[in-house]
């Protein structure tokens, strides 16, 4: 029986797909197993999986219809055998020493997971960190990083960390959702009392900018209230006023998000109207939670946006549209 499984979900990266697989081969930690779910890729990545295969013992592919993240990562967690589980995304990569550290890590504070600090890059390149930090958090300084509470630090992702495999006994990811780290985050981080902390980079997070300035606001997008919705439910259910009033706060900062969303997305002031009344519900609970919203420790500038949604909120949606498409035209000229 391995000591991790590593778990990927793979879905049309065929230019990125081998730069992942290499960097999880390459680790110096090699006591794992390596499971590759193919998500219905319509591109090579099923037959760039089954090559890799062949190469190496330790790869398992499964060949599955499209369902999304969630259910190819679930695909793994119902049949990976490790004492330790990590995600990978499959167009992101690790740095050799990735698995050794978290499991060293984790080890070490006999915490329920690791955790240490990703790097967001637009083009494989090489890592040398010379200083980092570690400490032991208990589950409450997890949640005020998780909840963001006087910090902009970003915690709510499942990768870059090492967790005990039984923390997933009762835990799968939400299907059909997009931000679906942040309920399995909370899930764990409420069956945890112990959590290894690092500064040390272990993860390349693959930042695409293209990708993310032509990224069209959709239905999806509101994904993020129900994802709250499920964490306030959970949180409820903990008996916990501190953990309750944390998820709630979030809920709340919720409402701002998917209208910063739309506001900068990359589409028509003409669809962007279209969806106002859809939004009507998360306008009138911004109004009601601006006061609170602005107590937070967030910077000046969401403070001032918070405020300007609050009290014209078309007006402030089309000079944030305008804004975002001269910064666009701008960059596309470049």
């Amino acid at each position: 029986m391995p000591e991790v499984s590593v778990i990927v979900p793979i879905y049309n990266v065929e230019n990125y797909l081998d730069r992942c697989i290499e960097s999880i081969l390459g680790q110096t930690f090699t006591d794992y197993e390596l499971i590759l779910v193919d998500d219905g890729s319509l591109d090579n990545c099923g037959i760039i999986c089954d090559e890799w295969k062949k190469k190496d013992k330790r790869i398992y592919v499964i060949h599955k219809e499209n369902g999304g993240l969630s259910s190819a990562r679930n695909a793994g967690l119902d049949i990976c055998r490790g004492k330790y589980i990590n995600f990978v995304d499959s167009d992101d990569w690790l740095p050799s020493d990735s698995l050794q550290y978290l499991y060293d890590l984790r080890k070490k504070y006999h915490a329920d997971f690791s955790i240490a600090s990703n790097l967001r890059v637009h083009n494989k390149a090489g890592l040398i960190q010379e200083q980092y930090s570690e400490k032991e958090l208990t589950q409450r300084e997890f949640l005020t990083k998780f909840f963001k509470i006087g910090t902009q630090e970003n915690v709510q992702y499942t990768w870059a960390k090492l967790y005990k495999r039984e923390l997933f006994d009762h835990v799968r990811f939400p299907e059909g959702l997009i931000d679906e780290d942040v309920p399995v985050t909370f899930l764990i981080a409420l069956q945890s009392n112990k959590i290894a902390y690092s500064t040390k980079v272990v993860y390349f997070y693959f930042f695409n900018s293209k990708g993310i300035t032509d990224e069209k606001f959709n239905d999806r997008k509101f994904d993020l209230i129900t994802v709250w919705d499920i964490v306030c439910n959970e949180a409820q259910r903990s008996g916990d006023e501190w953990i309750i009033s944390g998820a709630l706060l979030n809920r709340k900062r919720a409402d701002f998000g998917i209208l910063m969303d739309l506001a900068i997305s990359n589409i028509s002031w003409k669809n962007k109207v279209k969806y106002l009344p859809k939004m009507k519900e998360n306008i009138n609970a911004l109004r009601k939670n601006a006061i609170e919203l602005c107590k937070m420790k967030i910077p000046l500038s969401r403070k001032i946006f918070i405020v300007c949604f609050s009290k014209c909120c078309i007006l402030c949606l089309f000079l944030l549209h305008c804004s975002s498409k001269v910064v666009y035209k701008i960059k596309n000229q470049a």
